[in-house]
């Protein structure tokens, strides 16, 4: 595979190879195929179904043709905290039961959990690590990857402008690349996808519960949400650099990556 012919000074380029080839066919080349079939706007529960349970193929396929990078599910040795968090999580889950949004909430959530974790923390934060760390393991190369994943994970939702203002979506951009440095740092720290998963997957899934499906927002972000963002990200951010720095010989992701 690509991944395997390519020297070791060009592998910087799999990564946006691997994201362009992701956005062109499952935002351009298959949304074309599925308005042949139904209008997304009219069943949008279906499309969203369709849309990432063929993305979640779709990365699969392209990170076995071009990355190779393996993505790790078995946890560390010490599983009692994650675990914890997973029950928190399904009582949280439970709680919800009775919501009118509960079943299309937990739809998306698992499956929004699910492709954006397996690529941005999986296969790009992996890759992104295995390059940088492959000499040396000091914390700020361990950032840097962290940073870099996080960008790329917030700058994708741009696709969104399709359906929300600029500023909405520059909101959301900015949202999801702190939210990022959180979901990131938990795999490291974990040295398993499962608990960034998880996390993805209970936000969005109480984003969906009070908010209900997604719908098209052309409205204008207030200079009061944009004080709010900056006091959410810099929390993010302090979450983040916490989990990473703290004990950091505890990071359970690196010695995985050295073993490849």
């Amino acid at each position: 595979m690509l991944n395997q012919k390519i020297e070791e000074k060009w592998k910087w380029i799999l990564i946006p190879m691997f994201i362009i080839f992701e956005v062109v066919i499952d935002d351009y080349v298959l949304q074309r195929i599925y308005r042949l079939f139904f209008n997304p706007t009219d069943h949008f529960l279906l499309y969203i179904n369709v849309y990432k349970i063929v993305s979640i193929i779709v990365i699969c396929l392209l990170n076995y043709w071009i990355i190779q990078q393996k993505v790790f599910f078995k946890p560390g040795e010490r599983k009692r905290w994650w675990l914890s968090f997973l029950i928190v999580c399904l009582i949280i889950v439970a709680f919800c039961i009775p919501s009118q949004n509960f079943w299309s909430a937990l739809d998306i959530g698992l499956l929004a959990g699910l492709s954006e974790e397996l690529m941005f923390r999986g296969i790009i934060l992996g890759f992104l690590l295995k390059l940088m760390t492959n000499k040396s393991d000091s914390r700020w190369r361990v950032m840097l990857c962290l940073t870099i994943s996080s960008l790329l994970f917030g700058g994708l939702h741009y696709v969104n402008l399709s359906m929300q203002s600029f500023s909405g979506t520059t909101y959301q951009v900015i949202n999801a690349v702190a939210f990022g440095m959180i979901l990131g740092a938990l795999y490291i720290k974990s040295g398993t996808i499962i608990v960034p998963m998880a996390l993805h997957f209970i936000s969005d899934f109480l984003f969906g519960i009070i908010g209900g499906l997604p719908k098209n927002n052309y409205t204008p972000v207030q200079n009061s949400e944009w004080v709010g963002l900056v006091v959410y990200v810099l929390i993010y951010l302090v979450i983040a650099l916490i989990i990473v720095n703290y004990k950091a010989s505890n990071n359970k992701i690196l010695p995985k990556l050295k073993n490849l």
